[in-house]
């Protein structure tokens, strides 16, 4: 509709200036536009193309012009644009008149994927909100979030709400200009309108990761969790890797712990394992020890009796070292790293004799 209002105000144009026009390009603008109106196109074009004119004339801009927004409305981009920009540099065409076809370049470059081209047809124009926005998918389709992001803000300020799309736009451009923060506050409003989406929730803490807030991230996905959304066991070891890089070890293994006795998550021996470590990472030795002697116990692997042995020691369990690190060399530990644990053991064990000798002195 917009381009065959543009294209009757172009014939419009040529007709009120007829006196300017020798009366053959007259009457093929009159045939051509009642052709268009009883929805011809192709004969409109024909009559424009069959004409012939002075070069540099002014019955040649409007042919141009008048071919072009015909092109347009066939929706021959090329041809449009081809067209036009014969007509905008044409040496009798009015100020306004440019203004208006450049524009309309803008329009046809953006629409045949050329937004260099946009750009440039966009310069002086007002920043109309029709401008604006035509900007804001001219610097998106170069992916220069930079640029596009300032033009978006303004828009947006004169509106007196801001949709779906618009929020999902602004979330793209501030995760594009690598300002996550400001994402992951545009991503609260997406999941604002769909709370029980369990997607938002998680784009959401991705964000929060990206603006290197884990803690965030973690809580986000936690309480997504706790409202009982679906989640399944990857998504649900994601949180709890989330809950281990924002330094709540102990978080984690709780919740691991609970996840594992409701049968959401399997307790396979790489589950265990990352439990014990978890305990570790929060200094519950006690707890550590207990799985850890099970898993060494279970799978007779070396590093799981050298991490026993580990434990035993900063739980100053002397005998429960010195068997874990010849439990370990039996497993195939090379020689001189057990040795190395155990000549730690000795000076520990030996030092902490010393003390308690002192203090028997005393």
């Amino acid at each position: 509709m917009q381009r065959w209002l543009i294209l009757c105000v172009a014939l419009y144009c040529g007709l009120s200036q007829a006196q300017t026009v020798e009366p053959a390009v007259l009457k093929a603008l009159q045939q051509a536009q009642a052709a268009q109106t009883a929805g011809d196109a192709g004969k409109a074009v024909r009559l424009l193309e069959g004409l012939s004119f002075e070069k540099g004339s002014y019955a040649e801009l409007l042919v141009l012009r008048n071919l072009g927004y015909l092109a347009w409305q066939q929706n021959r981009l090329d041809a449009a644009i081809g067209f036009l920009q014969k007509a905008e540099k044409h040496k009798h065409i009015e100020a306004e008149d440019r203004q208006k076809d450049r524009l309309s370049l803008a329009q046809l470059t953006l629409a045949a994927g050329r937004p260099q081209q946009t750009v440039a047809y966009l310069e002086g124009q007002p920043h109309t909100d029709e401008i604006l926005q035509l900007g804001i998918q001219a610097w998106y389709q170069q992916k220069r979030y930079d640029r596009a992001l300032p033009l978006a803000e303004k828009y947006l300020a004169r509106q007196s709400s801001v949709n779906r799309q618009w929020t999902e736009l602004m979330v793209g451009l501030y995760h594009g200009s690598k300002n996550y923060a400001k994402a992951a506050q545009w991503q609260r409003r997406l999941l604002a309108m769909e709370p029980d989406n369990l997607q938002q929730w998680q784009r959401l803490a991705s964000l929060q990761r990206l603006a290197g807030n884990d803690a965030a991230a973690f809580a986000t996905l936690r309480t997504a969790y706790r409202k009982g959304l679906p989640m399944n066991a990857q998504e649900l070891e994601q949180m709890l890797l989330l809950a281990a890089a924002a330094d709540q070890p102990w978080q984690a293994a709780r919740l691991m712990t609970q996840l594992i006795e409701q049968g959401r998550l399997s307790n396979d021996a790489r589950r265990q394992e990352t439990l014990a470590g978890l305990h570790w990472q929060a200094r519950d030795r006690k707890t550590a020890i207990r799985l850890y002697s099970q898993l060494a116990g279970q799978g007779n692997k070396a590093d799981h009796w050298l991490v026993l042995a580990q434990l035993a020691m900063q739980e100053r369990d002397w005998e429960l070292g010195a068997r874990a690190l010849d439990s370990a060399l039996t497993a195939g530990a090379s020689r001189t790293r057990v040795q190395s644990w155990r000549d730690w053991l000795e000076s520990s064990k030996e030092a902490e004799s010393m003390a308690r000798g002192d203090l028997a002195v005393r």
